[in-house]
């Protein structure tokens, strides 16, 4: 299995508030990005706290003899964990308010498990076409949904940046779980720094220009930075970069 992850911090913020995790072993392999949120780099220790207790969860609690329902629980059980972890610490004076996006892809028993919140985003690439397989949980994004505005308008928009659902923003939280048959299509995760600036079908034409997994997501934040890079930008691709299911 290829795997290629980056993050980067863009060409106007101070630091950067992105996080992500890669992880495999015989039967379970996938990642996470999360995008953190709050002042005082409060959203950076949001996003690092999501993806140390997901990624922790997930290492203590997997079993090879679960099934694949029993794994997305397990993922479930992990976002509402490190929702109540993190709305406790957006409690206090030094990280109030805090909050973060987290979008995770894992593939187990020839199934794509999708767990997300907030406006990152998971795409599968295959037969050289791309398809967001999440919802933009964010005011532009119920804005495209109802066809009020268009992607490209999205990207414009004045409130582009206002999500409608993170982790730790609220003492429960449900993330969207999606479970659909995977037969080797390449998955990216990445974080709304990539999607402000760039296009699906420029992440597309990337991804069939490159098959190295490195190469086609370094480029991807070259042209992200090139457009403007007005966000951090984080990037996880894996699966058959070739853009073909098995």
């Amino acid at each position: 299995m290829e795997f290629a992850a980056m993050t980067d911090i863009g060409r106007h913020r101070k630091n950067n508030e992105d996080n992500y995790f890669v992880y495999q072993n015989e039967q379970l392999f996938g990642g996470m990005v999360a995008d953190g949120m709050g002042g005082h780099n409060a959203g950076e220790v949001a996003s690092k706290m999501a993806v140390d207790i997901i990624k922790h969860h997930i290492i203590c609690n997997y079993d090879p003899s679960m099934d694949y329902m029993e794994i997305a629980e397990m993922i479930r059980t992990a976002f509402q964990i490190a929702n109540r972890e993190i709305y406790r610490e957006s409690q206090t004076d030094e990280h109030k308010g805090m909050g973060t996006t987290a979008t995770l892809a894992f593939v187990y028993d020839k199934k794509l498990i999708i767990a997300h919140i907030g406006d990152s985003r998971c795409y599968i690439f295959s037969g050289g076409t791309i398809h967001q397989v999440t919802n933009d949980h964010s005011f532009v994004g119920e804005l495209v949904r109802s066809g009020q505005i268009t992607e490209n308008d999205a990207r414009h928009h004045p409130n582009k940046n206002m999500i409608t659902k993170a982790l730790g923003a609220e003492p429960f939280v449900k993330a969207d779980i999606n479970i659909t048959a995977y037969n080797g299509e390449a998955v990216l995760l990445c974080s709304d720094g990539l999607t402000n600036m760039i296009s699906d079908s420029q992440i597309a034409d990337i991804l069939i220009a490159n098959k190295n997994p490195d190469t086609a997501i370094s480029k991807m934040v070259e042209l992200a930075n090139k457009k403007g890079g007005n966000d951090n930008i984080t990037v996880v691709v894996f699966g058959n970069l070739k853009g073909e299911a098995e």
